[in-house]
């Protein structure tokens, strides 16, 4: 009797397949990896569909559109460098309660986050907090907490520390990396 299937053929096909499945998978762990830590998404998913919230989200090719019609040089060396920005801005009143506030804070410490710099500016709260991978910025988190407004801005990308006080994204917050000093050893410590 002739045989109908050939399982050999299969079974090489089959390993050929796994081997290729966990190739593709093991190649785009990166991205997965360095993706936005939960704590953080979890935050803007509860509170972006706020009425007064606006919640802006840019994918890095935007940013390299945007570069694109900027003049200045570092402005753009800066802006290719972000692959994923994200705001959330609560511009008439601060929604989030207290708790909340601090549960964020500990769970981008939990996301291996430094504290990078916090600072006291009329009645706002405002944190910096950087997550690395040797000399190099992975994750940027900027919170401003106050009685009138909050705000929660984050990115993603390859930076150098001197990158992140050339920041100049024209969006609501970003003028507080201004405040950064050029170089990370420079950071006052308690």
């Amino acid at each position: 009797m002739a045989q109908l299937f050939n399982f050999s053929t299969f079974n090489f096909q089959l390993s050929t397949m796994k081997t290729f499945l966990f190739l593709a998978v093991l190649a785009i762990s990166p991205i997965f990896a360095s993706a936005q830590p939960e704590a953080i998404s979890r935050f803007y998913e509860k509170y972006k569909t706020y009425e007064h919230v606006t919640d802006v989200k840019l994918q890095g090719w935007l940013l390299k559109i945007a570069s694109n019609f900027t003049e200045e040089e570092q402005a753009t060396k800066i802006l290719d460098k972000i692959t994923y920005l994200r705001v959330l801005v609560m511009e008439e009143g601060n929604l989030v309660q207290p708790d909340e506030y601090r549960r964020l804070v500990k769970d981008i410490h939990q996301s291996q986050f430094e504290q990078l710099l916090t600072i006291r500016d009329g009645g706002d709260d405002i944190g910096f907090y950087i997550r690395e991978k040797g000399d190099t910025i992975t994750d940027v988190v900027l919170l401003v907490n106050g009685s009138d407004g909050f705000i929660l801005l984050s990115l993603e990308g390859l930076l150098k520390f001197s990158d992140l006080n050339d920041l100049h994204i024209d969006v609501e917050g970003a003028n507080h990396f201004e405040k950064l000093p050029e170089k990370k050893k420079d950071v006052p410590r308690a």
